[in-house]
């Protein structure tokens, strides 16, 4: 009786898992770009919900939308991958930091009608800003403090190149394991070479 071959399936050399991917999702996970949106939803007197997954009010804006326009948009130039995966020393640390301390509050003092911290003025509407009354000095300081941590961070992570070196470190640990797809394949003999086997 002869016996029956079961055909061969393919083998497959891929992992199912790569290091790259684990990687690329941790970056993901941590990547500015999301902590700025938080930003954004949190000025904006927002929280995300995660049982309904949305986010929801639960406050009044902490600076309208001229301000919250301002932060994001300097923000953005700075909270982004480029700005943690570089490499700065504690000096370049602190002399970024002292210039978003004093972007920020001279952005700030020069724009308190505008941004709302103090009451609109006669020629509100117009835009013309006369900058007069009391500002509301603990709101300016509140966001300013959101600001700076965030800002501090995101400069943090790229001190003496911490984050860039912990994630070559993963990739090169992960290809050393063979999670990075560099599974070399059997030798070849010559009939296979021949008709591409």
């Amino acid at each position: 009786m002869e016996e029956q071959r079961q055909p061969t399936q393919p083998i497959n050399y891929a992992p199912s898992y790569t290091g790259e991917e684990d990687i690329k999702n941790i970056v993901g996970q941590i990547d500015p770009q999301r902590i700025l949106d938080n930003l954004n939803h949190a000025l904006k007197g927002e929280y995300f919900s995660k049982e309904e997954g949305i986010w929801k009010k639960v406050g009044e804006p902490l600076i309208n939308d001229e301000g919250r326009g301002w932060i994001i948009s300097f923000f953005t130039s700075i909270m982004n991958n480029a700005s943690t995966m570089g490499i700065i020393t504690e000096q370049q640390f602190g002399y970024l930091m002292e210039g978003i301390i004093d972007t920020v509050g001279r952005e700030f003092r020069c724009n308190l009608e505008r941004f709302g911290f103090v009451s609109p003025g006669k020629y509100y509407q117009t835009k013309v800003y006369e900058n007069k009354g009391s500002p509301d000095t603990s709101r300016m300081k509140t966001i300013a403090e959101m600001i700076m941590q965030r800002a501090f961070i995101i400069y943090s992570r790229s001190l003496k190149g911490s984050e860039s070196n912990r994630i070559f470190k993963s990739l090169s640990m992960s290809d050393n394991m063979g999670y990075g797809g560099d599974i070399k394949p059997k030798r070849k003999n010559f009939i296979s070479r021949v008709f591409g086997d």
